[in-house]
C-alpha cells in the first residue's frame, strides 16, 4: 500500500470514527432536552413564529413573550434589515431555553426580505439556463448569506411545475414547465444549500403550479386525477426526497383525486402529508406548514384548530400560527384526551431538537452586526451578470433581423413602459447617433399609440424594448401594461422589422407571438439591458431556453 493511500485510508478511519462518536452524542444531547421538558414546553417547539426587525409589523415584544412564556421552537425572520435581524438573533438565542431554529422565504436570497440587500436571480430566469453548475453556485452563495445572519432553513428551492401561465402566486418562481428541469435545478439548489449546512426546505406540496386562485386568498383547487399528479407535479418532489431534500412544506390546495373532504386542504390532510410524503414517498425530514395565517386556510378553519388538524395531519412545525397560545392549548388538550398519542408529539420534537442539534444549535455564538449588509450583497452582482448572459433567450429571429443592427441602417428604439433613461437606450445612442427614440409610456393615447406603429414602416430595424412588467400577470393578465400599450405590442407585433426586448416575465410573450424576431430576459436590470446590447450588437450568443410556452 502506498504512502497517499494509507494516509486517505486513515484520515476516513479518523473521519468514521468522529461520525460514529458524533451520533451517541447528539441522541443524548436530543433525549436529554425533550426530558427536560414538559409538555407544553414540547409542543411549543412545534412553533415557528414571523419575526419582523422592522418596519410597521416590528413585534420584538410579541417575540420576547413567545420564548419566555412558551418556549417556541422558532422564528421565521420577515422584513427588517440585516443589522437589526443580526441583534434580534443575538438577543432571541440569548433568552431562548433551547436555542431557536431560524428559517427565512428566500427564494432568490436574503433581498427577497431585507431592506439593502440585492436580489439573486428569480427561478424562471435560471430555468432559461438549464444550468445546474450555476444554480448550485447561487445556492452557496445563498446559503453564505444564510450563515451570516444566523439563518438555518431556507424556505427553497419552489419545485411546482409551473402549467398553468395565469397562475398568480406561483409564476415566475418556478423554473419553468419541464418537471425535468424543475427537478435537476431544483436538486442543484438544494445542494447548495444543503452542502454548505443550510437546510433546503422543496415546496409547495403536492404541487401549487397548476392554479389560478392565489392561496393567500382562498384555496385553490386542483382537479387531476391520481395518475396526472403522479405524472407531472409529483416528480421533482419525489426526485428531491431520493437527493435528501432535509425540508419539505404542505400548500394550503384542495386536491379531491388525493382527500376529497369538503373544504379540506392538503396541509390538514392526513392522506396527504402522513400517508402520501412521509409513509408512500419516503421522506422523513421536517415537514413545515405553509403559513397557517393564509386566507386559503382561515377562511374554513379558526386559529388553533388549523394548527391543532395541521399536527394531527403530520406536519413537524407549525409555520405563521395565527394564536401560538391557543393552539398550545388546543394540541395539549388532544394530547390530554388520547386524541394524539404522546409518541407522536415525541417524534416530531426530536426531528425538531435533531435539526436543532446539525445546525449547530447545542451552542450558540453571538453574530456580528457590522457590515452585515455590505456581506451579504457581495457576491450578487457577478452572479446576477453570469445568470443574466446565460439565460437571455432569442425566441426567433426570422427575417435575420439583428444583423441588420449596423451602422449606416436606419434604426429605432421604441421604450414601452420605461423610462426615458434606461441603459439600452443610452448604449443604443452613443453607438448608433442617428438612432430614432420613441416611447410608449402608460396612460399614452390610442392616436399616439397609432402614430408610433405606422412610423416603424420607415425603419430597417425597430427595437421595442418593454421595460416595468410587473410579475405576475394580474386581473388584466398583461403584467402591468394598459389596454393601449398591448395593443401597440399586438401591432407592431404584425411589422417584420420590428425585434422585441421582453424585459421581465416570459409569459408576456403570448402578446406578440406574431413578431418576427422576439428577446426575452427575464428581468430588468443593467445587466439584462446591456446582454441585449450585447446580443444586438453581435458580441453575445444568446443561449437560453424558454422554460415556459407563452404561445401554445
Amino acid at each position: 500500500m502506498s504512502k497517499t493511500l494509507r494516509f486517505l485510508v486513515l484520515i476516513l478511519s479518523c473521519f468514521m470514527t468522529l461520525q460514529s462518536q458524533a451520533q451517541p452524542f447528539k441522541r443524548r444531547w436530543v433525549d436529554s432536552v425533550y426530558n427536560a421538558l414538559n409538555d407544553q414546553e414540547r409542543i411549543g417547539q412545534l412553533f415557528m413564529v414571523a419575526a419582523y426587525s422592522g418596519g410597521k409589523n416590528f413585534n420584538q415584544d410579541l417575540i420576547d413573550k413567545l420564548i419566555a412564556d412558551r418556549q417556541i421552537g422558532g422564528v421565521i425572520f420577515m422584513q427588517g434589515t440585516p443589522e437589526e435581524q443580526v441583534r434580534l438573533t443575538n438577543r432571541y438565542q440569548k433568552n431562548a431555553q433551547v436555542h431557536l431554529l431560524i428559517g427565512m422565504d428566500a427564494e432568490w436570497g436574503l433581498g427577497m426580505r431585507l431592506t439593502g440587500v440585492k436580489n439573486f436571480p428569480r427561478q424562471m430566469m435560471i430555468g432559461a439556463t438549464r444550468d445546474t453548475a450555476l444554480m448550485y453556485e447561487m445556492g452557496t452563495a445563498v446559503a453564505a448569506q444564510c450563515r451570516r445572519l444566523g439563518v438555518h432553513v431556507d424556505f427553497a428551492p419552489d419545485v411546482d411545475v409551473n402549467n398553468n401561465p395565469k397562475n398568480p402566486v406561483i409564476n415566475f418562481r418556478s423554473f419553468g414547465e419541464d418537471k425535468t428541469w424543475v427537478a435537476n435545478l431544483g436538486l442543484a439548489y438544494m445542494r447548495g444549500l444543503q452542502d454548505h449546512d443550510v437546510m433546503a426546505c422543496a415546496k409547495h406540496f403536492p404541487g401549487h403550479g397548476d392554479v389560478s386562485v392565489d392561496s393567500h386568498l382562498d384555496m385553490p383547487v386542483i382537479n387531476k386525477t391520481r395518475a396526472q399528479l403522479e405524472e407531472t407535479e409529483f416528480y421533482p418532489f419525489r426526485k428531491l426526497i431520493e437527493g435528501g431534500v432535509q425540508g419539505a412544506m404542505i400548500a394550503h390546495l384542495s386536491v379531491p383525486a388525493l382527500d376529497d373532504t369538503k373544504n379540506q386542504p392538503t396541509t390538514l390532510s392526513k392522506k396527504v402529508v402522513t400517508d402520501l410524503l412521509k409513509k408512500e414517498m419516503g421522506f422523513n425530514g421536517l415537514v413545515f406548514t405553509d403559513a397557517l395565517n393564509m386566507s386559503g386556510l382561515t377562511k374554513y378553519y379558526p386559529a388553533g384548530e388549523a394548527d391543532l388538524r395541521a399536527f394531527m395531519a403530520g406536519n413537524d412545525v407549525l409555520l405563521f400560527s395565527q394564536n401560538v397560545p391557543l393552539a398550545i392549548e388546543k394540541i395539549a388538550w388532544a394530547l390530554k384526551t388520547g386524541k394524539i398519542a404522546p409518541e407522536m408529539l415525541e417524534a416530531s420534537v426530536k426531528k425538531v431538537l435533531n435539526a436543532k442539534y446539525d445546525a449547530g444549535l447545542y451552542h450558540f455564538q453571538s453574530l456580528k452586526a457590522a457590515n452585515a449588509t455590505a456581506d451579504l450583497n457581495k457576491d450578487i452582482d457577478l452572479i446576477r451578470e453570469k445568470t443574466t448572459r446565460a439565460g437571455i433567450t432569442l425566441v426567433r429571429d426570422q427575417q435575420k433581423l439583428i444583423p441588420k443592427i449596423k451602422a449606416g441602417s436606419k434604426l429605432a428604439y421604441i421604450n414601452i413602459n420605461g423610462t426615458d433613461s434606461t441603459h439600452l437606450k443610452a448604449a443604443l445612442k452613443k453607438k448608433f447617433a442617428d438612432i430614432q427614440v420613441m416611447r410608449l409610456p402608460a396612460k399614452v393615447t390610442a392616436a399616439t399609440v397609432k402614430q408610433v406603429v405606422s412610423s416603424a414602416d420607415k425603419y430597417d430595424a425597430v427595437i421595442v424594448g418593454i421595460h416595468d412588467l410587473a410579475w405576475y400577470p394580474g386581473k388584466t393578465g398583461t403584467y402591468g401594461l394598459d389596454t393601449q400599450q398591448v395593443n401597440g405590442l399586438k401591432e407592431l407585433s404584425k411589422k417584420k422589422q420590428v425585434i422585441f426586448a421582453v424585459f421581465g416575465n416570459a409569459y408576456l410573450v403570448k402578446y406578440i407571438c406574431t413578431a418576427k424576431a422576439a428577446i426575452v430576459t427575464y428581468e430588468d436590470d443593467k445587466f439584462a439591458e446591456q446582454a441585449v446590447f450585447d446580443v444586438l450588437t453581435g458580441t453575445l450568443t444568446p443561449g437560453g431556453r424558454l422554460p415556459v410556452k407563452p404561445c401554445k
